[in-house]
């Protein structure tokens, strides 16, 4: 070609050559570039266009790769960069999540996995405890809570029962202890009382029965006897007031056979004997206070 003119840059060289992509001269209004040579890995694609991202062709030393497309939720994004997790841009299928941030007790965790109880990592402000595993009886809970007494779940070794509730007359204490006789707390429909000791001859046995004459146990203060029964003259009467003399006679001079009626004579036996045994008892007892 000869064009008759000096411009490099039309369609004729100055060499009377005409203008081609990779000649190493840029044709104005035609190419954007031309570096005269065929890398089309560098700034100046073979097609004498700027490299830039999108072109589906990896720049060398300036992208880490290039797709093509501008989707920026696939493998690579459209700034060209490798997806990653902590990247900001959650991967389509493949990430839950991406903050972009390595705090790793927020709602996305490094791993790029929502957070959620049970996996092990405590979220700040929305879990108590997180211990990683489905145990719902040990310090935490399956719902990551901490655990404690009222809460409704057992806890091993620290608890003997939880009925999830503030009664604490029912079977399970407001310490989240079984309830028993001597505790100091009567149990509803179980206990008649329950005055925290194990003192059998105060108002409340043993047993966590209120004290009564007839019951057998003599209540200190209050009753001089009791024989197990309601039945005067057997030596402590029917309210629990030792018999001086029971019913039958006696000798007030003191012979215990007279005293006791001649019940325990020989020929009286087993409960009989032995509750005319303890009349005599009472009877020397009261006759030596006296004197």
């Amino acid at each position: 070609c000869d064009d008759g003119n000096k411009d490099n840059t039309d369609a004729c060289l100055n060499t009377c050559v005409s203008a081609t992509c990779g000649d190493g001269v840029t044709q104005a209004g035609v190419e954007e570039c031309d570096d005269g040579n065929h890398d089309d890995t560098d700034a100046c694609r073979n097609n004498c266009m700027r490299a830039r991202c999108g072109d589906g062709v990896m720049q060398a030393g300036v992208e880490e790769c290039d797709d093509g497309n501008t989707i920026d939720t696939d493998a690579c994004t459209a700034s060209c960069r490798i997806a990653r997790c902590g990247d900001g841009i959650t991967r389509a299928g493949v990430e839950e999540c991406d903050d972009g941030n390595a705090v790793d007790t927020d709602a996305c965790r490094n791993s790029c996995v929502r957070a959620r109880c049970g996996d092990g990592v405590v979220e700040v402000g929305v879990e108590a405890c997180d211990d990683g595993n489905t145990n719902n009886n040990d310090g935490c809970t399956n719902a990551c809570a901490a655990s404690t007494c009222g809460d409704g779940v057992v806890q091993a070794g620290a608890e003997q029962c939880d009925d999830g509730n503030t009664v604490d007359t029912d079977g399970c204490r407001n310490n989240c202890m079984l309830a028993k006789c001597g505790d100091g707390i009567v149990e509803a429909g179980i206990e008649e009382c329950d005055d925290g000791n194990a003192v059998n001859t105060d108002g409340c046995t043993a047993g966590c029965k209120l004290a009564v004459c007839g019951d057998g146990i003599v209540h200190v203060g209050v009753e001089e006897c009791d024989d197990g029964n309601t039945t005067s003259g057997d030596g402590c009467s029917s309210d629990c007031h030792a018999e001086s003399t029971p019913k039958g006679g006696g000798d007030p001079g003191g012979d215990p056979g007279h005293d006791s009626g001649g019940c325990c004579s020989g020929s009286a036996g087993g409960q009989t004997a032995a509750l005319c045994g303890l009349a005599v008892a009472m009877v020397l007892f009261r006759r030596r206070r006296r004197s």
